[in-house]
């Protein structure tokens, strides 16, 4: 519990037992398993995590005086970025080859040379708007804003009769 990050081969050696019984100690008795910390691109800091917490109590205020039909009005938008294509892993690319046969090549792909911004925004029923920011354009609230106004609002007003 002291070291988290400590190694199964590290266990086993310790505990002079073998690695695969360090391994079903660990896992099957103790129902432990490795996880990597996920990285995040900043730290809240005290005031932006208050306005965070301010803006959350305020949605669920009106979630408790309006109920259901105040989560029926919510559209919820988020962004992502997505391949042109799905990269074949190694190991989906292998293949039964006799032992004289050629070995197969598979050429390097650049992941990042189709990569585009997704911005999708749904609700209740599901998607609203998929928008793909075209290659090499900056995301700046003024794009944003622009997204939201001559995107999503004519879509909502499409697709959601009576939402706005």
């Amino acid at each position: 519990m002291e070291n988290r990050q400590v190694t199964q081969n590290d266990i086993a050696s310790c505990l002079k037992i073998s690695h695969g019984s360090a391994y079903h100690i660990v896992h099957d008795v103790l129902q432990f398993h490795k996880v990597s910390a996920r990285w995040v691109r900043w730290q809240l800091t005290p005031e932006l995590r208050k306005r965070r917490v301010d803006a959350c109590e305020e949605l669920l205020r009106r979630f408790e005086q309006e109920g259901d039909g105040f989560l029926a009005r919510n559209i919820t938008g988020d962004k992502i970025w997505v391949h042109f294509h799905q990269p074949e892993t190694k190991r989906a690319s292998k293949e039964w080859c006799h032992s004289s046969s050629p070995k197969p090549k598979k050429f390097r792909t650049e992941p990042s040379a189709g990569m585009v911004m997704l911005t999708l925004f749904w609700d209740e029923k599901g998607v609203i708007l998929e928008h793909y920011t075209p290659r090499g354009t900056t995301v700046t609230s003024a794009s944003y804003s622009d997204l939201l106004k001559n995107h999503l609002r004519p879509t909502i007003k499409s697709k959601r009769r009576g939402l706005l």
